[in-house]
């Protein structure tokens, strides 16, 4: 059975304010056995019709969103192709449903936040200017704005001022969709400022958060497009026609061995601009960072999903420099992750446990950067039963045992580097 040439992925009419509706859509899981059927599934991916929620890796089961119109083609498909799978979501517009559903238990007057709920970027920032009165040790700083204009802000959490002392790096949202990445991370910095303000976390070490990477697309994601990963920038094809879509991917655009996996249609979810640093958010963390590369020791970059402690590289299966290194901690951060809940995450490097990957920001700050300790935790579930809908209840059990990774890290970062 040939699959119909319908694009199923996020169309919608450009500055169209109307919320796209996945009502009855569904998530199927496909575990693939053989070359020979990955390989078609690669090719499915790579049509650009579908939206995979997790890249074909042999191995590892292929997760697949289909609208209810389409799910029996699908589904047919994949008998054809003689494919087993089950129903990972059975219905993607009311798990959003319950992922928007007001929890609200405000810790202060003074600020909109909270962890029950999936706050915007507005809230955020409400939030950090808060902390910047409250803290004289918690201080803002505007590193560039996004296309659309909005403001990437960098929250400084620095005892005596920044600079002087080794620091930490955790950036969240660079795909937009992963709400549950931007929530673990501010509800880290509340731990962070909140319960640790006055010990050695802060004393010996700096720390450096940026909630959105791609404020943007964080924005579509919660006023358009639940389902949006990418940036807002339009471009043109080959022929200087106007794009056939909208938006790049922020993680396949760093120019460590850009563009040298897949992303090239303008349409797929993957797609890598028409350049390497073809993106204003990208260009703004590179710089902010790679100016601060002498004293950022460690650097984190929270995505979602599937419970896992990444290292480099993500585009070769050669072994990063430092990598025997990196791999001890992340193993042991990963031990004390566990301790708290009993959540399983498996920790390896990028093309060994996930997918080959180029243009990623992690391969990037190890070889231009050179900081020594590069991560990227993907955070609950592991697909089943929620992927991208983490409802809001999971956010601060989530966030507590990725902080207790980040805590012996922070200890690990300061023996190292802070000195006697």
């Amino acid at each position: 059975m040939a699959l119909p040439p319908c694009c199923l992925l996020l169309l919608f009419l450009a500055g169209a304010q109307a919320r796209v509706s996945y009502a009855g859509h569904s998530v199927l899981r496909v575990a693939a056995a053989g070359e020979q059927q990955y390989q078609s599934l690669e090719e499915l991916r790579a049509s650009g019709h579908w939206d995979f929620w997790s890249e074909v890796v042999s191995g590892r089961p292929v997760d697949i969103r289909a609208p209810l119109e389409m799910r029996t083609e699908l589904e047919g498909w994949l008998e054809e192709q003689g494919m087993e799978w089950s129903v990972m979501v059975e219905d993607v517009g009311r798990l959003m449903e319950a992922e928007l559903a007001t929890n609200s238990s405000r810790l202060s007057a003074d600020h909109p936040m909270d962890w029950t709920d999936y706050h915007s970027l507005e809230d955020i920032y409400k939030w950090f200017d808060f902390l910047e009165a409250a803290y004289d040790f918690c201080q803002q700083e505007i590193i560039g704005q996004s296309g659309d204009g909005q403001d990437m802000i960098v929250m400084k959490v620095c005892k005596g001022g920044c600079g002087n002392k080794p620091a930490m790096w955790i950036d969240s949202g660079i795909h937009a969709r992963e709400w549950i990445a931007p929530a673990v991370a501010t509800w880290m910095l509340n731990q962070l400022v909140e319960e640790n303000g006055e010990n050695e976390l802060t004393k010996d070490l700096d720390w450096y958060f940026l909630p959105s990477h791609n404020p943007d697309g964080y924005r579509i994601s919660r006023e358009e497009d639940r389902l949006w990963r990418k940036t807002n920038t339009y471009y043109t094809d080959g022929d200087s026609n106007p794009a056939e879509c909208r938006g790049v991917d922020a993680n396949r655009n760093w120019a460590h061995h850009w563009g040298e996996t897949l992303g090239y249609d303008h349409c797929a979810l993957d797609y890598r601009g028409p350049e390497p640093w073809s993106e204003v958010e990208v260009t703004n963390v590179r710089d902010w960072v790679f100016d601060r590369k002498n004293s950022i020791k460690f650097f984190q970059t929270l995505h979602s999903y599937g419970q896992l402690v990444l290292t480099p590289w993500g585009y070769t299966d050669t072994p990063a420099p430092g990598y025997d290194k990196m791999l001890e901690l992340g193993i042991r951060g990963n031990e004390a992750l566990f301790a708290v809940h009993g959540t399983t995450y498996q920790v390896g490097c990028t093309t060994g446990i996930l997918y080959k990957a180029s243009g990623i920001s992690m391969d990037w700050m190890l070889a231009e950067a050179q900081i020594p300790y590069v991560y990227s935790i993907e955070l609950r579930d592991e697909g089943f039963p929620h992927g991208f809908l983490l409802p809001p209840d999971q956010i601060i059990p989530n966030a507590q045992e990725v902080w207790a990774f980040h805590k012996v890290a922070a200890e690990h970062i300061i023996a190292e580097y802070a000195g006697p």
